[in-house]
């Protein structure tokens, strides 16, 4: 149960211990089989301190998906409008600039295992549903700001919200797949591979020449 102001690290350290247990129990057992009391345990901390920070275990895990999806945009919040653009995928991964989808990629690596938990449906469904939003919610703003600086006019061939949703979930269950192969690329690489099996595509859907986008 998050308070207002200052947190101290005292409270942060325990905070952590508790979700790193959290994570760890639902990794070995489902979201469903885990038990506050096997998360204190793991944690070396008594139940008394888990009801001191949060209601019950879906107020854990939902204050862990509230701070990943807080932390997605405002990485992306930071991203200059020319990042948004394509990479030039004939330059080798190393030596791409940072776009706004290796971004989301690194974000991913930097919090592989709570992805990977909701990811893969443990917990509630609002916990996927509000990266899926999140995905859909920049895609659009970034098509708002190519318009806005390019004076473009998309003429999509399918309805948006169709194409919204279906290029956020492209980009979920390669994110998926990525995390069960233990990151077998990196952000960098991923970004690159995403662009040529997504974006070009997109371009054409969006009927924007390759070129302008």
């Amino acid at each position: 149960m998050r308070k207002e102001g200052k947190i101290d690290r005292r409270i942060l350290r325990t905070r952590r211990s508790l979700r790193q247990a959290f994570y760890a129990l639902i990794l070995e057992k489902g979201y469903d089989g885990v038990t506050v009391g096997e998360v204190t345990d793991r944690a070396d901390l008594g139940r008394t301190t888990f009801y001191l920070h949060y209601r019950d275990k879906e107020d854990l895990l939902m204050e862990s998906v509230r701070d990943l999806v807080n932390g997605l945009i405002a990485q992306l919040a930071q991203v200059p409008p020319e990042q948004w653009e394509q990479p030039d995928s004939s330059q080798s991964a190393q030596d791409i600039p940072l776009t706004a989808i290796t971004y989301a990629f690194q974000h991913v690596a930097q919090n592989a295992v709570l992805y990977r938990i909701i990811l893969r449906g443990e917990g509630t469904f609002s916990a996927a549903q509000r990266v899926r939003n999140i995905i859909i919610k920049s895609i659009t703003e970034f098509m708002e700001g190519v318009t806005a600086r390019q004076s473009l006019v998309f003429n999509p061939e399918l309805p948006l919200d169709v194409f919204l949703n279906g290029l956020a979930g492209a980009w979920i269950g390669l994110v998926s797949w990525w995390l069960e192969q233990e990151r077998s690329y990196t952000p960098e690489q991923m970004a690159v591979m995403y662009d040529k099996m997504f974006m070009r595509s997109t371009r054409e859907l969006l009927s924007v020449p390759a070129s302008r986008v």
